[in-house]
């Protein structure tokens, strides 16, 4: 009877350290900003924006960060809710926070936006890109852009790292473009990264990926308001209002 009564106990106190595990996190998106960036090609980006959140706690010898790089159409909204009533937490909640796989009760992890972020729509992306303005014209970017590499959006990373005084990270960890941007930090920065957690990425692109990417493109191009990527100011074919 003693022991049923302790199995008890013990399976009521893992079911409520489940539940507690499966609180929701609380983050907030933050910005870390740059003067001026100057890319892979040699062009300079200035006024520079890049959205990023953290979860769990730095320690005082800042050596627990993980980085989390996010996949191509993604945010570095990788885990947890801005308010209690959001439908959907970030894209890798379930395995980032108390008693997960990546425990922020151990580790803080750190996720950013890449550079030209693809979400631009999202109200809580605040990461430069070709949809925001040039402070040279003080009209948006659109095809002006400069062309950006995996290696600019890992260099604008470390320089986040670098202002939060973190030298050397636990892990690097992402998903698909993600795992692109563990390649590069592995390769480039080999002295600050301690493991890479590639996820679901090939260490290069082949013909075939190259061929669906103009695939892909293609809907985009064939877009009547397209004109050439310069949609801003312009007017929609379609309704005749102004294109935004």
């Amino acid at each position: 009877m003693q022991r049923r009564m302790v199995a008890c106990v013990m399976l009521m106190a893992s079911v409520l350290s489940s539940a507690a595990c499966a609180q929701d996190l609380a983050t907030e998106k933050k910005t870390f900003e740059l003067p001026s960036y100057t890319t892979v090609s040699g062009k300079t980006i200035k006024n520079v924006r890049i959205g990023w959140e953290s979860y769990g706690q730095l320690n005082a010898a800042k050596s627990n960060a993980i980085l989390v790089t996010h996949f191509f159409s993604g945010t570095s909204h990788a885990a947890g809710k801005y308010k209690p009533d959001d439908k959907v937490p970030g894209y890798w909640d379930a395995i980032i926070g108390p008693g997960k796989a990546i425990d922020t009760n151990t580790y803080y992890v750190i996720s950013a936006d890449t550079l030209v972020n693809l979400s631009a729509k999202d109200p809580n992306v605040v990461t430069t890109g070709p949809a925001s303005i040039n402070p040279d014209t003080g009209k948006p970017y659109g095809l002006s852009f400069p062309i950006v590499t995996i290696r600019d959006f890992v260099n604008v990373q470390k320089a986040l790292l670098e202002s939060l005084g973190i030298k050397r990270l636990h892990a690097v960890t992402g998903a698909s473009m993600g795992a692109l941007q563990v390649y590069e930090w592995a390769s480039t920065y080999p002295e600050m990264v301690g493991k890479a957690v590639p996820v679901i990425g090939a260490g290069e692109s082949d013909g075939y990926l190259i061929a669906w990417l103009d695939v892909w493109a293609a809907p985009i191009r064939l877009d009547p308001n397209w004109n050439n990527g310069d949609y801003y100011g312009a007017r929609s074919r379609s309704t005749g209002s102004p294109w935004r």
